[in-house]
């Protein structure tokens, strides 16, 4: 359906709410909101990519493809704080060289990957905060991709977790045993095994298909990262500070009317 501006239809993704009202209103024609669905897939390596999309709640997975002796494993999350397909800003033809895949459905908004390009070059200040996300991103597959060598599968489930719970808005998350473990590169039965200690010490609630953190801050002590390690997005309230310094954001005009 199209984007209808009014509350509760505000942007709820941090990205798009720190947006003046003058980049808004460009981008507000173009902006379609979505419901993703677990399993869909919103880039895929060697096609190219023409529409980007704000998550709004839930998660995004970004996926290394398999190969010959290793199976699929995730590199990076994306929620509410950013965006995918990011790197269509980086050049006009862009191809993806990962599957980008719904894990946690949700709502996200919709833009045709050339308009947004076209309408970032005339707001610098919008363009440097996703250009900033994009970086973000980044660092987060290489972060990603030292914790799998270094951290033991304790380690590596608490952060993983953590990063889930910071980029949802409920702290129940909707994901299998079995989804984890494809998350993580490992067996289920590894996953099941690490998440009954976990739920033995009272540190999370196991269902089917659904896991509940109870103690975040026990579980914290299990992640062997430091906190801003676990998608902090620093440069994302640096750039929202600039906003509301300079400009009446979009939350605030619409939480004001």
């Amino acid at each position: 359906m199209g984007f209808s501006f009014m509350q509760p239809n505000t942007p709820l993704n941090d990205l798009l709410s720190q947006i003046s009202i003058e980049t808004f209103s460009d981008l507000r024609p173009h902006l379609t909101r979505v419901s993703l669905v677990r399993g869909q897939v919103l880039c895929e390596p060697g096609y190219g990519i023409d529409h980007m999309f704000f998550i709004e709640d839930g998660m995004v997975s970004m996926v290394a493809d398999p190969t010959a002796k290793r199976s699929a494993m995730q590199v990076a999350m994306i929620g509410r704080e950013g965006m995918v397909g990011g790197m269509a800003l980086l050049a006009p033809h862009a191809v993806s060289s990962i599957t980008a895949i719904c894990q946690i459905p949700g709502p996200a908004i919709r833009i045709a990957a050339p308009i947004l390009r076209s309408i970032t070059e005339q707001s610098p200040v919008f363009r440097d905060l996703c250009l900033g996300f994009v970086h973000s991103l980044m660092v987060q597959t290489m972060q990603t991709a030292a914790s799998n060598v270094q951290h033991t599968l304790e380690e590596r489930c608490a952060r993983w977790l953590l990063m889930a719970d910071d980029r949802i808005q409920s702290s129940d998350l909707l994901i299998t045993h079995e989804g984890l473990a494809e998350a993580l590169g490992v067996r289920r039965a590894s996953v099941t095994a690490v998440l009954a200690c976990l739920e033995d010490s009272g540190i999370i609630r196991a269902k089917r298909g659904r896991i509940t953190i109870a103690d975040r801050a026990r579980l914290e002590l299990l992640n062997a990262q430091s906190p801003n390690d676990v998608g902090s997005n620093d440069h994302i309230r640096q750039a929202a500070r600039y906003y509301f310094n300079t400009h009446r954001s979009v939350a605030t005009r619409y939480l004001d009317s």
